[in-house]
């Protein structure tokens, strides 16, 4: 173990422990973090809240030279960039801890934390301008509420409001016989009325947060739907687009997610000056309501549909997005995040 050399930005990436020892997270985006801050003269450490000691901090810091992690004891960073990868972490009393420890040492954190659906919907449905793009959405915790709500729209999707990357969806119809048919990732069941729906699934809707949205007609590609994965990252004054991904539906046409079956389609299919100018002004605008309501997001995802009379709708925004699998999206994203970092040091 030994001390840091510090580098100028020093950047400290926060994130949780796998068991006792093994740091978790998106390990491929720290190393490329690491890669790029070293190019001019800056460094950066992967830490746990746990990790934090009296003066300083117990941290990984990767070697590019020889593809190795060492464990130095590093003074507090200049910056921390919050990369904690689960929300029952966020939720514990150490995390919070370290975040008021970070803000009474007047270091920046980015990323305040994992984003609730249903709070993000609160927020965005009062929004002048944004208000156009989101879906009618309620939280599931009253039957008789869900159950108009399914008359109303026929067709809704159901969604763990803590859940990303498509876990825990399903789609419920009902049909003109009154049998209400569930379609997820893998089957398709039919009950015989909304009753024994919520007879089967009640348990689970009043044991943690699910909401009801609305399922919009999508726009289909060769038959099948497709949406838009828009990363944006802070660059100067606002949010920009770093680049948009598209996600086709593979065997199932619930999700796009490349897990479930999904596949990826190159943006040019699709893209129109109009789509680009539309992207740019969504991005702006989440980005600034984002930064007003909750903290500072150094970046941040949009999961945006086409339906299909052609009008745009966010189906959720996601405050830690994951790598994405085009290889020049991930690249610039790296750049414009250390270019971030080490702007707003300079800026202190």
């Amino acid at each position: 173990m030994t001390s840091l050399i510090l580098g100028n930005p020093f950047i400290g990436i926060l994130t949780s422990k796998k068991g006792e020892k093994n740091l978790a997270g998106n390990i491929p985006l720290f190393r490329s973090i690491q890669q790029e801050l070293l190019k001019t003269g800056g460094i950066s450490i992967v830490f746990s809240p746990e990790d934090i000691l009296s003066h300083g901090i117990k941290a990984a810091k990767y070697e590019p030279s020889n593809n190795t992690w060492e464990t130095v004891i590093a003074p507090f960073p200049h910056l921390v960039y919050n990369r904690v990868p689960f929300r029952k972490h966020e939720n514990t009393t150490i995390f919070k801890e370290t975040v008021a420890l970070f803000k009474e040492q007047s270091i920046p954190f980015f990323n305040p934390g994992f984003l609730n659906k249903y709070d993000c919907y609160l927020q965005f449905k009062e929004h002048m301008d944004l208000k156009q793009y989101f879906l009618p959405t309620i939280k599931v915790d009253d039957k008789t509420a869900l159950e108009k709500f399914l008359l109303a729209h026929r067709s809704i999707y159901i969604k763990q409001a803590n859940s990303s990357m498509g876990r825990g969806i399903h789609m419920i119809k009902r049909r003109r016989d009154g049998k209400v048919l569930l379609i997820d990732q893998s089957r398709q069941t039919i009950y015989h009325d909304f009753h024994h729906y919520w007879e089967q699934w009640s348990t689970k809707f009043l044991k943690i947060l699910y909401i009801a949205q609305q399922a919009a007609s999508p726009q289909l590609y060769q038959g099948k739907r497709y949406d838009f994965r828009i990363l944006a990252v802070f660059q100067g004054e606002k949010h920009i687009p770093v680049g948009v991904g598209v996600r086709q539906s593979g065997h199932q046409q619930v999700t796009t997610h490349i897990p479930n079956g999904g596949k990826l389609l190159p943006y040019s299919l699709f893209q129109t000056k109009e789509h680009d100018l539309l992207i740019e002004k969504i991005v702006e605008l989440c980005g600034r309501e984002l930064n007003r309501k909750y903290g500072f997001f150094a970046e941040f995802s949009i999961d945006l549909g086409l339906t299909s009379d052609g009008r745009f709708v966010i189906y959720e925004i996601n405050s830690k997005p994951m790598s994405f699998d085009e290889k020049t999206i991930e690249e610039k994203r790296v750049k414009m995040l250390c270019e971030l970092f080490r702007s707003s040091i300079e800026k202190k």
